[in-house]
This record gives structure tokens, sequence and C-alpha cells, in this order.
């Protein structure tokens, strides 16, 4: 998660002393014009949602949902999107990047989405998860799992907390505590904005300090093979007093439940 910092930079006069900043660096932060885009766009993603929602019966499969997905964009006039849908029913959401197949949704299954769009070439990115039916207790007890470490991280950066792999710490050591440390399988998070990853990234090794102004995606998962996955993810907007989460989309368990139909 993250792309590789570029090794383009500018230099500019800043309170009359030169100062050089890297390209990654200045992109990350955001102008009000920028933001608003990227705030538009995942307006629209949460719009898509409600439509997939409404769409989900018993014995469709996920290609289906995908080819829905993209034309419930196109209908709200997003016609180009952050990256290719993921729709991935039952053990399909263990994995991370789930090319949506054939699989037909049954009662029990594990919902995963992770979509986003663009606007005016800006991105959205979001994952919600959900539960065809009443969840079983394992998968209760991982949905509030990942969806407290999410809460944890995102508490952090609203306290102020600026360096990224303490933000990742914050989520990974209490999920490694609750189910083992090979679990979760990726950063914690990427920047952003004219591409849907960005730098800084936070993941356990990085190095980054988020800057004022840049987006940010929060998304913890747990993933097990033959069982399925969880994965929660929200863009938050780091701030000078802590952070804002653009994500108005519910995350509750309560509305992770969805009734069979």
């Amino acid at each position: 998660m993250g792309g590789k910092a570029s090794s383009f930079w500018i230099c500019g006069k800043i309170n009359g002393n030169m100062k050089t900043k890297l390209i990654h660096e200045v992109r990350a932060v955001k102008t009000k014009k920028e933001l608003a885009n990227i705030i538009k766009a995942q307006r629209i993603s949460e719009e898509v949602l409600k439509d997939a929602l409404k769409h989900l019966h018993t014995g469709i499969n996920e290609k289906e949902m995908e080819a829905f997905i993209r034309r419930a964009f196109v209908r709200h006039k997003a016609h180009v999107l952050s990256f290719e849908p993921i729709v991935a029913f039952g053990r399909g959401s263990a994995d991370i990047h789930h090319a949506p197949g054939k699989y037909k949704l049954k009662s029990g299954d594990i919902i995963m989405f992770d979509f986003g769009t663009t606007v005016n070439h800006y991105c959205s990115d979001m994952t919600r998860t959900y539960f065809w039916s009443k969840p079983t207790k394992r998968q209760e007890k991982i949905y509030k799992a990942v969806l407290f470490a999410q809460e944890k991280a995102i508490e952090k950066i609203a306290k102020g907390e600026k360096r990224a792999w303490i933000i990742d710490r914050s989520a990974r050591q209490f999920l490694a505590s609750k189910f083992g440390k090979d679990n979760f399988r990726h950063g914690l998070g990427h920047g952003v904005g004219t591409v849907i990853h960005e730098w800084p990234g936070l993941t356990p090794k990085s190095k980054d300090i988020l800057p004022v102004g840049c987006v940010m995606t929060v998304e913890p998962g747990l993933y097990f093979k033959g069982w399925g996955g969880i994965r929660i993810e929200d863009m938050v907007l780091v701030t000078k007093s802590g952070c804002k989460n653009l994500t108005k989309s519910s995350k509750t368990l309560e509305n992770a439940i969805l009734n069979e139909k």
C-alpha cells in the first residue's frame, strides 16, 4: 500500500529561506479545490454503495455485482473509476485484491466491497464488509476487532500523531494480540490524490511524517485462507488539530448485517 517516493524536487523561498521539497511531498498537501474533488468522488461512491446494497440478492455472482457497480457509477455521471472494483463473497474475501468471479452469494457469506471513483482526476477509496444474514460468533468477533483497530488508528491521528509507523503500529499491535501477527497482511493505509496510492504510506517500517492537508486511507484488515476476510476503510484528512473523516457510510456491526432476499 502506497507508492515509492519520487526523486524529483523543487526549490522555493519560504520566509526568506531556500527550502527544498520533493514533488510527492508537495502534491500530498491538498488545496481546497483538490479536497472538494476528492470529497465529491467519495459522496458518489457512497451513493453507489447504497445502490449496490439494494441490488444484492441470494444467487447473484461477484462478476454480476461488479457489472452493476460499474453501471451505477455511470448513472451517477462518474465514468472513470479509481481502480478495478473489488467484489468478494464468502472465502474470496480472504484475497486482499480479489478479482470478481462466478461465485454466487449464499446465506452466511461475508461480502466485501472496495471501490472508488474520480472527479476531475482526483480519487476516492472505500471498503465496507457485510454479512449476508446473521454473522457467526467468529465473524462478529473479527469484525468488531477490525473496526476497533481502525478507530484506534484514527484516534491516534486525531490526537495529533503524524509519524506513519506509530499510527500503523497502533492498529497492527492490537490485531496481532488478538489474532496473531500474520493475518493483517498489508499496510494500514496510503495517501490519496490524482492516483489511488500516493505518498505518504502507513506501514510498519515507514519513516513518513504525515503533512497537514494530506488525505489518507485507514484500512486495517484480517484475512484467513479458506474462511474469508474483513476490511474496513475510510479516508481521513489530516488537519492542524487532528483529522476529519471524509467517509460517511456506516460501518457499525448492526448496519453490516444484511437481510437475505
